[in-house]
């Protein structure tokens, strides 16, 4: 479990996270358009950027976390761009660092067009933008820690990729919180809980298939069951009456085209 309080990120005197709270425990995605606040979120959780407010990890507070193996593992690659090995031998490195499952990566990897021998020939730097990704997103998976964050898992793979990974990510028994714009997933997780991040601030959670099935419109709703403010304006996601249909949305960056024509 991820417990966060008032949690906030600044760069260069510009607040990125404002003051998240929440409590992440069993699935979560947070969904939201791009350059929102996303991937920060998750660096502050992992510890790779300064914060203020409080991340609590399996009950300890991240500051004073002294041993955290099996507790936490994100996709990021700076996290595994330690030495100057191949991407292969990284994670043999990382599989006596962590215990990471070898077979299990190697099983993911292979069923997203990943080969070992590719990875056997190439440092993690020479692996493409997509291939690096699924990379670090198996290790993370396969380190079985009782917390993982996925920074944008499905990005960059074809249609029947996103499909396999998506199966590979319902199998994981901890803790998973992963983020993207893409709204497929609202369909392919209903029983997941999304939380709705714009400008740096989290809404919700609702239930992804909730949310799969919700109009959004800028008009004032009693009984919207989640409002996001965009701006000057606010939308609404609501069950009945007229809006855009989320399902008609392939990413959450279209919540500014709404705003513009005031749907």
């Amino acid at each position: 479990m991820i417990e966060l309080k008032n949690l906030r990120v600044s760069y260069d005197r510009r607040e990125v996270v404002k003051g998240v709270s929440t409590v992440f425990n069993n699935k979560h995605v947070v969904l939201g358009p791009n350059g929102h606040g996303k991937t920060t979120l998750f660096k502050a959780i992992a510890g790779l950027a300064p914060y203020k407010g409080e991340v609590i990890i399996e009950g300890t507070s991240l500051a004073k976390l002294k041993e955290g193996l099996g507790l936490l593992a994100i996709n990021l690659p700076e996290v595994y761009r330690l030495v100057p090995l191949s991407a292969w031998e990284t994670a043999k490195l990382y599989s006596d660092i962590m215990d990471v499952d070898l077979a299990l990566v190697e099983q993911m990897l292979s069923e997203l067009g990943i080969s070992r021998k590719d990875l056997e020939k190439k440092k993690l730097w020479e692996l493409s933008a997509g291939t690096l990704k699924a990379y670090c997103t198996a290790l993370s998976v396969a380190s079985g820690a009782k917390n993982v964050l996925l920074d944008e898992p499905f990005e960059q793979l074809d249609p029947a990729r996103k499909g396999r990974l998506a199966q590979m990510l319902e199998r994981y028994s901890g803790t998973l919180v992963l983020n993207t714009h893409e709204t497929w997933i609202l369909n392919r997780f209903p029983d997941w809980y999304v939380h709705v991040m714009v400008d740096g601030r989290l809404y919700g959670p609702a239930p992804a298939g909730r949310l799969a099935s919700a109009k959004i419109t800028t008009s004032s709703v009693e009984h919207a069951f989640l409002r996001v403010p965009i701006g000057d304006a606010t939308v609404s996601f609501v069950e009945t009456g007229t809006g855009e249909p989320v399902s008609s949305l392939l990413t959450l960056d279209r919540l500014y085209d709404i705003v513009l024509r005031g749907g």
